[in-house]
């Protein structure tokens, strides 16, 4: 727990909204090193040899801090307008890197920052929401136990490990109060862990987990996630420091920044006002201006073309402008509160004596900005991905202030998030650097003499945790907890650290995010576009000089058919090797995959008085199949109501209920409400309450509400394939609320008894004219 002078620094922030991005595309970023892993056994030291120097000095302190969602434009000292004058500092006491590549997705680029090897090897081919059976090696959803993590390797060394922020490290069918919990941080190597397991969460009423215990945020007036998480991390730091000076530690910090729901506290927001007023054209030239001037890119680098879907800023509308400048300015604002974030933990290293042996490793992003706002922006990124929902420019508007509060699950429009990827094309999810380039900052004081220097080496993500063996004199084990481990596909760039014009460290880079693939060879890089339904023969390749053109944008793939004929075969050698191949499309059954033995796989499911927060991944299945809800309660007197089940927050989800003496069932289609109300009171004493939803299409189905088996209501539900990133809840209904009925009256737990809460699960069969089968 975070003592009370830690807590204080938790303070105003009040507004208010969660997700994560689970793409239709299979992820995959592998590289060649030049040379090749010689990775030995452990040493058989005591930790207090290992974690000094043979000269005596302690070891440094290492860091990771990472950007959510962030462009390679989106920081100061790479050429925003967006302040973050702590992040520029750190860039300026360090080194900025300008060819520092990642993968397409956050659980992708995460594996492979952890354990230094590539991402479908470790078997995270996508986000850790998709998790298949064993056939699929790559699409597990996690980290195999042959990829320890620099958590393990460091934690074996004697260092001290801690995480807090964003994990999306495992499968999300195992975030529940029983785990499973070995792809959990603390399994991972970590010491302690305080954060959010899935791809986003809500940054006033995040989903949150205490080592491996589901907990819910502090209730305190104006709580905010960035604050929490600080608040955390300098605990541990204290408590390390204060009780075992000598002994180093590691951390692993992750920001939800500036993932959806972009969310931050007014004042950051109005901090912005007018900035954007000039348009998203003006800014993205700015800012490409901007980076020559600093030279974070090359002098003869060509913006390339803009997106033909962003419409030309002289053509919005006056509401149009109003509308999506406010949404910038929010996400400006989201930037520079973690930048102030980063700042506070910066100024506590130095008062408490750490900060110049701490080697800080920041990640401007896990991948490029997000085009999932689509043109206008969005409310709710799970209502557009899952929905096809697009609310309307108009629509918005009426939501104007809400933007940045946890009424809105508020995300930019694309232009906006091509402005974050100047001067490159596309987004992430992509194989265009709009989606592989970000920004990287590494500063350690003691050991980095040339400060504030750029470095152009080509840099992949898998490169660092080597690096950090590399400084720290350790070689990666060959057995770690008694298993044999995979090589070391990383390697280390600290030879760069003092000569700007140290060799290239690696020559080869493979990108798969299915059904699209791109291969990075000496300076050149080649990149298939793939049709849904065709042949991988057919696809169509691009075939960049990226060594010439740093930003992708001249195809020359005509002019040199022979290299672009070599990187081709490159291609598929690499994808063998890191079990790549066959190439295969990602089917949408794929996304809402059910995997065995999960605590999702079952067509019964009996919650018992008392149950955690469950995770949506592992809640029953309830949004493509028929189902029933029974509770067994019994009424003191009139006045005893609540929730008995509810799933999701103010933007969708599901929630049974009793209010007024009547039993409801209301479904929160993105604010599309659909909500059946017995006829009749719920009697006191003793009663049986259902509900029984038919589906009759993957979109509706009818609802029939049962008091000891009366039928007491019915009516037409609208459903969709997700609705919600925010999970189950047994007898009440905790952070969001799925329904206005009862949103000023707190969690609204069941104030009577309940025996349990018991769905049972019918799977639907389309065009099947009894509309279901007994699964």
């Amino acid at each position: 727990m975070v003592d009370n002078t830690i807590s204080k620094t938790i303070k105003k922030a009040v507004a208010i909204g969660s997700l994560l991005t689970i793409s239709t595309s299979i992820t995959a970023c592998s590289l060649t090193n030049k040379s090749d892993d010689k990775s030995t056994n452990n040493t058989k030291t005591t930790a207090k040899d290992q974690t000094k120097f043979a000269n005596g000095e302690k070891k440094p302190n290492v860091i990771y801090i990472i950007l959510d969602d962030i462009g390679f434009s989106d920081l100061g000292c790479y050429g925003s307008e967006i302040r973050t004058p702590n992040i520029d500092q750190l860039a300026a006491n360090g080194l900025r890197y300008n060819n520092f590549n990642t993968c397409p997705f956050s659980s992708a680029t995460r594996a492979s920052l952890l354990t230094g090897r590539e991402n479908n090897s470790v078997g995270m081919g996508q986000v850790a929401n998709v998790s298949l059976e064993a056939d699929r090696p790559n699409l597990q959803g996690s980290i195999t136990p042959e990829a320890g993590t620099v958590a393990e390797m460091l934690q074996d060394k004697g260092f001290s490990t801690f995480a807090v922020g964003k994990w999306h490290a495992a499968p999300t069918n195992t975030v529940t109060p029983a785990g499973p919990f070995k792809y959990w941080p603390l399994a991972k190597g970590f010491d302690k862990y305080y954060g959010f397991m899935d791809g986003e969460t809500d940054q006033y009423n995040p989903q949150l987990v205490n080592g491996n215990e589901v907990v819910q945020a502090p209730k305190t007036e104006g709580y905010n996630l960035n604050e929490d998480l600080l608040a955390h991390a300098k605990q541990y730091i204290t408590d390390q420091v204060s009780l075992y000076p000598d002994q180093p530690f590691f951390m692993n910090y992750a920001f939800g920044t500036g993932h959806s729901p972009q969310q931050v506290p007014k004042n950051y927001i109005d901090s912005y006002k007018g900035v954007y007023d000039k348009g998203w054209d003006a800014v993205r030239q700015d800012r490409f201006n901007k980076e020559k001037q600093l030279g974070i890119i090359p002098s003869n680098a060509t913006l390339t073309t803009s997106d033909p879907t962003v419409k030309p800023w002289n053509s919005l509308s006056e509401d149009q402008k109003k509308l999506y400048a406010r949404f910038m300015e929010n996400y400006a604002g989201y930037i520079t509160q973690a930048d102030e974030e980063v700042g506070k933990l910066i100024s506590y290293l130095k008062e408490v004596g750490q900060y110049d042996n701490t080697m800080i490793v920041l990640l401007g992003g896990d991948n490029g900005a997000t085009k999932d706002g689509g043109p206008d922006g969005t409310d709710s990124f799970i209502g557009a991905m899952s929905a096809g929902r697009n609310p309307s420019a108009k629509d918005l508007m009426a939501k104007y202030n809400y933007i940045g509060s946890s009424e809105m699950q508020a995300l930019y429009p694309k232009g906006w998030a091509q402005v974050s990827n100047t001067p490159f094309q596309n987004y992430k999810g992509s194989v265009y650097q709009g989606a592989l380039r970000n920004g990287l900052i590494i500063s350690w004081p003691k050991g980095i003499k040339d400060k504030g220097s750029i470095r152009s080496q080509y840099v992949h993500v898998t490169d660092i945790t080597p690096t950090v063996l590399d400084v720290l004199k350790f070689e990666a084990p060959k057995v770690l907890k008694g298993v044999t481990q995979m090589p070391m596909y990383g390697t280390s760039i600290a030879s760069t650290f003092d000569n700007a014009k140290a060799p290239e460290i690696r020559d080869t880079a493979i990108t798969y995010n299915a059904p699209n693939r791109a291969i990075y060879n000496k300076g050149w890089k080649a990149i298939a576009t793939h049709k849904n339904g065709t042949s991988f023969d057919n696809d169509k390749w691009e075939l960049y000089n990226v060594s010439e053109d740093y930003s992708e944008s001249k195809n020359v793939a005509d002019k040199y058919p022979d290299k672009l004929k070599e990187l081709q075969k490159l291609f598929m050698s690499e994808a063998e090797k890191y079990k790549i191949l066959p190439l295969k499309e990602l089917s949408p059954r794929d996304m809402g995959y059910v995997k065995k033995g999960s605590a999702a796989d079952r067509s019964t499911f009996k919650y018992y008085p008392g149950v955690g927060h469950i995770n949506v991944s592992a809640a029953p299945p309830i949004n493509a199949n028929s189902f029933t809800i029974t509770v067994p309660v019994t009424r003191d007197n009139t006045s005893t109501s609540g929730v008995l089940a509810a799933m999701g927050d103010n933007m969708g989800g599901y929630t049974f209920y009793v209010k007024d003496n009547k039993l409801v069932f209301l479904y929160n289609k993105f604010e599309t409400i659909s909500k059946i109300t017995s006829n009749i009171d719920v009697p006191v004493g003793k009663s049986e309450l259902k509900f029984d939803f038919k589906r009759t299409s993957m979109a509706s189905g009818t609802g029939t509400l049962y008091i000891n088996g009366q039928n007491v209501g019915q009516g037409e539900i609208q459903t969709t394939a997700q609705v919600t990133l925010e999970g189950l809840d047994i007898g009440k209904d905790t952070l969001l609320p799925v329904s206005k009925d009862y949103k000023d009256l707190g969690e609204f737990p069941f104030t009577g008894k309940f025996d349990y809460v018991q769905f049972n699960i019918t799977k639907f069969v389309p065009n099947n004219q009894n509309g279901a089968k007994k699964q």
